[in-house]
């Protein structure tokens, strides 16, 4: 069984190639709580590094510009999910309510995801134009289909992490 700990410092560090594949060359925050699981999220940080230049043929040059692309739209793209999951616990609160469920409220939070889906978009397409200044389409095409299996992989990782904390057995793997 996965640890909460664990999986968290996991996601920590799976989280950052969002933020730039190529970051593993930057030192880790010092503001880190954890010392210990530094190496293992530079360890990782550099393994998805490679695996994004292994898999879509990069050069080093792609790379860092991919870097420095990935970095540029690190921000919005934290300040967006950190909205979304706020959206998302105004809604699983209300939906514990049951009957007394404050449905404006829960309209609310639906048109904010609807909103926060289309800016995601407009996000990815933004990207994606600078993107298309050094790399292929295909492999433009397979990067992000890499990110999508690594935003799957972490969601996993959380809701593992999350039934471990309340003390419910793992899910099975698929």
């Amino acid at each position: 069984m996965i640890s909460t700990r664990l999986a968290s410092r996991a996601l920590v560090a799976l989280s950052l190639w969002l933020a730039a594949p190529a970051i593993a060359q930057q030192p880790v925050a010092a503001s880190q709580p954890d010392s210990a699981a530094r190496p293992l999220e530079a360890r990782v940080r550099e393994r998805i590094a490679a695996v994004v230049q292994q898999r879509l043929a990069l050069t080093d040059d792609q790379m860092r510009q991919l870097t420095a692309v990935n970095a540029s739209y690190e921000t919005k793209r934290r300040d967006l999910m950190a909205r979304e999951r706020e959206s998302r616990v105004v809604i699983r609160e209300e939906i514990r309510r049951g009957k007394d469920a404050d449905e404006k409220r829960v309209q609310g939070a639906l048109d904010e995801l609807f909103r926060l889906q289309r800016e995601r978009i407009d996000i990815t397409e933004q990207e994606q134009r600078e993107l298309s200044k050094f790399m292929q389409p295909s492999q433009r095409a397979g990067y992000l289909a890499l990110q999508e299996q690594l935003r799957r992989r972490i969601e996993q990782l959380r809701r593992r992490g999350a039934g471990a904390a309340m003390g419910a057995e793992p899910r099975p793997r698929r």
